[in-house]
């Protein structure tokens, strides 16, 4: 059974545009198929459907077309047993900012009948888990901006939840107190077994947290797969950097005169990039040839594709019209 699966996901809105009616269509056949334990991130730019796709997830939005299920249950037809299980982060999070972060706690745990015999022990097992136990007794509204997020993620796990939604989770947060979230979401999964769905325009985040990583434009999904398939689609676009202990024009003449594609030339840092079609094949040879002019190579290396590098490209490569919808990040 699959954690998350969609068929055809899609939500049109009907809204005004000048003063007249007009047709928003903001998640377009959405297909997805998420394993228990994963975590999937969804990436994309603002207004990209993103938002919507996890409120429709979450059982918070009804699709106008196709359907979706979370360990087999339908999120219309199964709608409240579907909350019950998914944990879900919003992108801009309340907290009763009068309550204390145990009060806050403590709420929703009775919301999603908790075991009153557990709420306590959970409730302390997540402060711990997010490093809050000093400011457990304040009122949330005393909080900084980054410990209110930790106590909303702590609020979407209360109630110990397999699937997790996070919208932006480490928005807000300090560098070492975004690490804490990013080990902790790799713990879950890894020893838990959680899914964990993650919204983000975090891309050094979705490199060291996903297994897999869907790209979605438009409300439709451009593309998908490990950091590294995705990273495989400009793997023809590798650049070699070869650095030198002195540097002489002696160097860059020697590239130029082989018609090499030279990218970059940097005497400060005594280094140039070069362009190289067959990287296996041609290094060596390109390395051969510099040591019998006996030019001081201090380094080679391949600087691949960043994921970013390849998003970027997907999402400007598209040339559709983009959705205006302002719920959306």
């Amino acid at each position: 059974m699959l954690a998350v699966e969609t068929r055809n996901l899609t939500k049109d809105y009907d809204i005004k545009k000048d003063g007249k009616r007009a047709h928003l269509r903001a998640v377009d056949g959405l297909d997805l198929s998420i394993e228990k334990s994963e975590i999937y991130c969804l990436l994309g730019p603002n207004g990209s459907g993103k938002t919507t796709t996890t409120r429709l997830l979450a059982g918070i939005l009804q699709p106008s077309i196709g359907g979706a299920r979370i360990l087999g249950l339908d999120v219309v037809e199964d709608a409240s047993q579907v909350r019950s299980i998914v944990g879900l982060l919003t992108e801009t999070p309340a907290l009763y900012e009068r309550l204390t972060v145990r009060q806050n706690l403590t709420f929703i745990a009775n919301l999603y009948d908790v075991p009153k015999e557990e709420i306590k022990p959970r409730i302390e097992e997540l402060i711990d888990l997010f490093d809050l136990p000093e400011k457990i007794d304040l009122p949330a509204g005393s909080l900084s901006k980054g410990m209110r997020q930790k106590v909303a993620i702590a609020r979407s796990m209360i109630h110990d939840p397999p699937v997790i939604f996070l919208d932006e989770p480490t928005a807000s947060l300090a560098p070492e107190s975004a690490k804490v979230v990013r080990d902790q979401i790799l713990k879950l999964s890894k020893l838990e077994k959680r899914t964990f769905f993650l919204c983000t325009h975090n891309l050094f985040e979705a490199e060291k947290l996903s297994t897999r990583v869907g790209i979605i434009n438009h409300g439709k999904l451009i593309s998908e797969g490990t950091p590294n398939q995705l990273r495989d689609l400009k793997k023809d676009e590798t650049t070699t950097v070869f650095r030198f202990a002195v540097w002489d024009d002696v160097i860059k003449n020697f590239f130029q005169e082989r018609n090499y594609d030279v990218l970059d030339i940097n005497p400060e840092r005594k280094s140039i990039s070069i362009f190289i079609r067959e990287i296996e094949k041609e290094t060596p040879t390109i390395i051969d040839e510099l040591i019998k002019q006996n030019f001081p190579m201090f380094e080679v290396r391949h600087e691949y594709p960043t994921l970013e590098r390849v998003y970027l490209e997907l999402v400007m490569s598209e040339n559709l019209p983009r959705n205006q919808e302002e719920e959306e990040s």
